[in-house]
């Protein structure tokens, strides 16, 4: 077992909790990279941990980093969580530490009481985030039920909670006053850069100059308006003004334009657009420069990523899963056939061509869905939308983060339609 950590890193902690080893770590890191997945969700899919664990250290990670635990009671109640299988809450009142009491309150329950989103909007949220290994602030981002500098503010206020700063009632106070609201884009007919500041907020395909500012946190609301007022008054673009007022350099209004433009051409979501720019104007990076460290395109990784991979790091097939998969295909003469013929063998079978071919239909996409199909009958619904969302993966046409959310929700909503 390690030392106490340098940095209080979800790897370095996983670590220390002797939960994985640093060769451990290094993979999960490396496939993160590789797919601009989070390291837990990595940690999970590579089959090092589970993801009941994984949740339980982000949680006493959030704990040390608020001051409310201890390094050494969380790796003694991690190890509790890991060998019982136990909750952290659980863990810790077993240990007898006193933090879990003063943590406050959970995100989804500050941002549901603040009425940031509703109780159904939680509950499916909740269930995606579970499914997909993604964190509740991220899939809300994702699915564009809060902005980018809410989640920031919410994320902040439960940390003063946690800390005993502020009580849940002012918190949620707080957060109503101070919400800006996920930018719906609309249906205004002026091009990119145009002198309207604030849209109406119907909805539609476009986001104005000003609104992409806002989402940004680079300008509050009224100061957009002023430039609009002082635009339309002196015959001049917005973003002439806000160069000549200083607020705006003409690098960032360039990048700010190239988003906007990127949005409208269904490239890129707003709330990813403002990510970007929030970036830009905070590293002073290119915009090329900054996608390329966001992961907000899709790479070569991600557009490569086989099917079977694709429904691994979705939760729809473990290894274990994939293990029964394989027994089922051996017993059953018709798949044996089925796969033969793919992969083009006529000759008496052998146990070790059976298991190259097998592998080979796995390879294959068309032929992995129909394996699924024949022995998930009753899923076929699912496995059609992974199949869907998996070519739109291929294709660039969604991020991995964003393909495993929406196979999340899809799968979510066939089964309840079942139920």
């Amino acid at each position: 077992m390690s030392g106490e950590p340098e940095e209080l890193k979800l790897g370095n902690l996983l670590n220390y909790f002797g939960l994985i080893t640093d060769q451990d770590v290094t993979k999960g890191l490396a496939l993160s990279q590789q797919t601009g997945l989070p390291l837990g969700k990595c940690l999970s899919m590579l089959d090092l941990l589970n993801p009941a664990t994984i949740r339980a250290a982000i949680e006493a990670q959030s704990m040390i980093k608020d001051g409310l635990l201890e390094l050494y009671d969380a790796r003694e109640a991690m190890g509790m969580v890991y060998r019982k299988k136990w909750m952290l809450s659980d863990a810790l009142i077993g240990l007898g530490v006193e933090a879990y009491a003063s943590k406050g309150t959970r995100l989804g329950e500050l941002l549901s009481a603040a009425r940031c989103i509703n109780v159904e909007q939680l509950d499916m949220s909740l269930r995606v985030s579970d499914t997909s290994g993604l964190p509740l602030g991220r899939v809300l981002l994702l699915l564009n039920r809060i902005s980018s500098p809410s989640l920031e503010l919410a994320l902040s206020l439960q940390k003063e909670v946690r800390l005993g700063q502020l009580n849940l009632e002012q918190a949620q106070s707080r957060l109503e006053k101070e919400l800006i609201p996920p930018v719906h884009v609309n249906d205004s007919n002026s091009g990119p850069g145009s002198a309207s500041g604030l849209s109406s907020g119907s909805g539609g395909q476009k986001i104005k100059l000003g609104e992409m500012l806002v989402l940004a946190r680079l300008l509050t609301p009224t100061e957009v308006m002023s430039a609009v007022d002082m635009a339309q008054a002196n015959d001049k673009m917005i973003g002439e003004v806000l160069i000549e007022m200083g607020w705006l350099s003409e690098d960032l209004l360039t990048a700010t334009l190239k988003l906007q433009e990127m949005i409208w051409k269904s490239q890129l979501s707003a709330a990813k657009a403002a990510d970007l720019l929030s970036v830009i104007h905070k590293t002073n990076v290119s915009l090329e420069q900054a996608v390329k460290d966001t992961n907000s395109f899709p790479n070569e990784v991600q557009r490569n990523l086989q099917f079977l991979d694709f429904l691994r790091l979705s939760g729809y097939l473990s290894r274990e899963s994939t293990k029964n998969v394989i027994g089922e295909i051996m017993a059953n003469p018709d798949l044996i056939s089925m796969i033969m013929k793919n992969a083009q063998r006529t000759e008496e079978l052998s146990s070790g061509y059976l298991k190259e071919a097998i592998k080979q239909s796995f390879r294959d996409a068309s032929m992995l869905a129909n394996i699924l199909r024949h022995l998930k009958p009753k899923e076929e619904q699912v496995i059609e939308s992974g199949l869907a969302i998996h070519e739109l993966l291929q294709r660039g046409k969604l991020t991995l983060e964003q393909a495993l959310i929406n196979f999340a929700m899809r799968k979510n909503q066939i089964e309840n339609e079942s139920d």
